[in-house]
């Protein structure tokens, strides 16, 4: 099994990005996964400068609505129109902290 952050807050590799959200890629015997998919299509790049082709992802799970785990499933998408995403019902939600949308961008 093979686990690589490719986004998150703070900067573990000096050749990647960094912002605030998470995607991790999970990498087993029969599946490639993205668990979330970062704030923005950095993650994307990021993967790239790790080696990590994310064409070959077959599932993609996002663990909850928020823009800063989702935010990058549109780029993700257009590269993989394979991969079977799987979210919550309520991911599409309007979430909010105080006044400020945090929910996942149209």
């Amino acid at each position: 099994m093979r686990i690589v952050i490719l986004m998150e807050d703070t900067c573990g590799n000096p050749l990647c990005e960094y912002e605030h959200g998470l995607s991790v890629y999970v990498e087993t015997e029969k599946h490639k996964i993205l668990v979330d998919t970062g704030a923005s299509g950095k993650t994307l790049k990021n993967a790239e400068k790790l080696g990590i082709d994310l064409s070959g992802v077959d599932t993609v799970v996002l663990s909850h609505g928020h823009y800063d785990h989702s935010g990058g499933i549109l780029d993700f998408r257009d590269r993989n129109r394979h991969a079977v995403i799987y979210m919550q019902r309520t991911a599409l939600g309007d979430y909010y902290h105080g006044e400020r949308y945090i929910g996942m961008r149209p």
